[in-house]
């Protein structure tokens, strides 16, 4: 359980990385939705951001279900828009993290479609809140925190390499 817990953590600290930056900046966001001719006002950009901050922390403090299946229903959201971006054959930034200049590729794709179905196996299998994760094994979070957060800048650094030509 905790193998499952941990790759779900990752994606919810990946959810919670891009929220705050869309939050904080949401004009390239805002622009790569206005490319494929979505919704793209600043605040609905930053509402959405916020959404996500608040899904990402409620996975780490309230587990369960609910969190869950919102972090499954965000993350198939942004493969349907991730695919989109990659179909039209923009280079142009995908605004995912805020400034940083990335554009969609087939591995946001795949890494959208994974956290999809990690999300709704940790809805199926309600995972609990990390504070009781390790209620016997206290001595298990420091080196699980290690793995959540180096996995989740694994990912970042994976999606934000340049392709090869």
């Amino acid at each position: 359980m905790e193998a499952v817990a941990a790759v779900y953590l990752m994606a919810a600290v990946l959810l919670g990385a891009a929220g705050a930056s869309k939050a904080v900046t949401p004009e390239p966001a805002s622009a790569a939705l206005a490319r494929l001719q979505l919704y793209h006002r600043h605040w609905a950009v930053r509402l959405l951001g916020l959404i996500e901050l608040i899904v990402a922390a409620s996975a780490f403090i309230v587990g369960g279900i609910v969190p869950a299946t919102a972090l499954a229903a965000l993350y198939a959201g942004f493969a349907v828009v991730a695919a989109a971006m990659v179909r039209s054959g923009s280079a142009e930034p995908c605004g995912c993290f805020g400034r940083i200049e990335m554009p969609a590729t087939r591995r946001h794709v795949t890494m959208n479609v994974l956290a999809v179905a990690v999300g709704l196996l940790a809805a199926s299998w309600p995972l609990e809140a990390i504070d009781k994760l390790f209620d016997t094994r206290q001595w298990l979070f420091a080196p699980f925190a290690v793995v959540v957060v180096a996995g989740a800048y694994g990912a970042f650094a994976w999606l934000s390499r340049p392709v090869p030509s």
